[in-house]
């Protein structure tokens, strides 16, 4: 596989979307979802499923953690993202834990051989110091409640500040996406992935059409 870089910065300023929309897909279906709805989807890559990346669309890869495990196929994934780089690689994480969470970091930053790595935010993110010179990225993952909380919206303004991206996982409603249109550069969800009426209902919602209200 040929070593090709993707720029988000520059990806999202060609796509003028307000916020980026990944999908857990495999490249035909983003690129069939993509004709259906006339929006620029990119590609969440996760262990968990596994889906092939062509190096076409922007992409980040997930650790899959949130099934409580570290899949045998991460090793591989961060080998082919070597050649063909992602938006983020999102270090292993516990989720509801941001103490473990660092302990995860602290273990796996090495692993990623200068990948841009993201740490995933998670409950109690404010009793840590966050390592802002060592990632590149933030994922919003956590509980429902944290993903809510003034905990989480502080560390994303924080982000911004900073430069970093700023992902925020499982948003599969308009309301959720709501709440974080001032700070997300991107969003995903199991839901958005998988049925195309709750995609659609954030679609319209992202263009201000108000069908999904």
């Amino acid at each position: 596989m040929k070593r090709q870089e993707l720029f988000p910065w520059k990806q999202r300023s060609l796509s003028g979307n307000v916020c980026e929309i990944m999908l857990d897909k495999s490249p035909a279906g983003i690129r069939e979802r993509r004709e259906r709805f006339h929006f620029q989807f990119w590609q969440l890559r996760t262990p968990l499923t596994n889906y092939a990346i062509e190096g076409v669309f922007p992409y980040a890869l997930d650790n899959g953690c949130f099934s409580g495990k570290l899949s045998t196929s991460w090793p591989r994934l961060l080998r082919e993202a070597e050649d063909v780089r992602p938006v983020f690689v999102c270090c292993p994480d516990v989720v509801g834990s941001a103490r473990r969470t660092m302990d995860l970091f602290t273990h796996f930053e090495r692993s990623l051989n200068g990948l841009p790595r993201a740490l995933v935010l998670q409950d109690g993110i404010n009793d840590v110091s966050i390592p802002w010179s060592k990632i590149e990225a933030v994922f919003v993952g956590g509980t429902d409640e944290f993903k809510s909380s003034a905990e989480a919206l502080a560390a994303a303004r924080c982000a911004k500040l900073l430069g970093k991206w700023v992902h925020v996982g499982r948003v599969n409603t308009p309301e959720r996406m709501q709440g974080w249109l001032e700070f997300a550069d991107s969003i995903d969800g199991s839901g958005i992935s998988r049925y195309d009426w709750m995609l659609k209902k954030l679609v319209d919602m992202l263009r201000g059409i108000p069908s999904w209200m």
